[in-house]
């Protein structure tokens, strides 16, 4: 990292929820999948905290799938701020599991989801993408967009696993255990990571909660 314009701290938002997420489905980077209306309540609880903590930031950065542009969108009607969609900070693509529950995923590759409940560094569906690879191409972005940035804010709206993967790297926590299992902070739909970034790289600093948050059982999903 060579920008001077240090320091900056990111936001990282994990979208509102979704009927795909209380139903049990894994969604992914494919998915095609609203807010319902307690994501949309997540969404403008989202925006309120931003507003009441003064981000000053020049655009909100969203994954392009439909869910997380409707978070976006909220956020722009109160924030003022303009969307740029950024591919690589979409959802892994998990491939064939896509919007099926884990007892579909069992029949189909069961031997993938063991990986994915026991050692996601090992995990890459069929049609999808690894976890590792995924990981590398969110923190890419979002460490190049932080180094180019004017403002000293920046806002992303993303998605639970590659939020959870950027947070191990950040950690140093290990990926060889289950998606479930990493030991970062847990990140609820809605919830803001905050993220500081200077010369020597990135800094966890906490996660805002939603007034809406999820239940234990549904945020572990999607």
């Amino acid at each position: 990292m060579q920008n001077p314009k240090y320091p900056k701290t990111i936001y990282l938002i994990r979208h509102g929820l979704t009927g795909g997420n209380e139903r049990g489905e894994w969604l992914g980077a494919k998915s095609v999948h609203e807010l319902n209306e307690y994501g949309g309540k997540q969404a403008r609880d989202t925006a309120d905290t931003l507003k009441k903590i003064n981000v000053d930031a020049s655009k909100i950065y969203s994954s392009p799938t439909e869910r997380a542009l409707q978070h976006a969108e909220i956020l722009q009607r109160h924030l003022q701020l303009s969307i740029e969609k950024i591919n690589s900070i979409t959802e892994i693509n998990l491939g064939i599991l896509e919007d099926r529950s884990r007892k579909e995923g069992l029949k189909l590759v069961p031997e993938e989801v063991a990986k994915w409940e026991n050692n996601l560094r090992e995990f890459s569906p069929p049609l999808g993408e690894s976890a590792v690879e995924a990981a590398e191409r969110f923190y890419e972005t979002v460490e190049l967009i932080a180094c180019n940035a004017q403002k000293q804010d920046l806002v992303f709206v993303s998605h639970g696993v590659v939020i959870k993967l950027f947070l191990a790297r950040i950690l140093c926590a290990s990926i060889e255990t289950g998606e479930a299992k990493i030991d970062v902070p847990w990140t609820r739909h809605g919830s803001i990571t905050v993220v500081t970034c200077n010369e020597q790289g990135f800094k966890f600093k906490k996660v805002i909660e939603n007034k809406y948050p999820d239940s234990d059982e549904v945020a572990a999903l999607g």
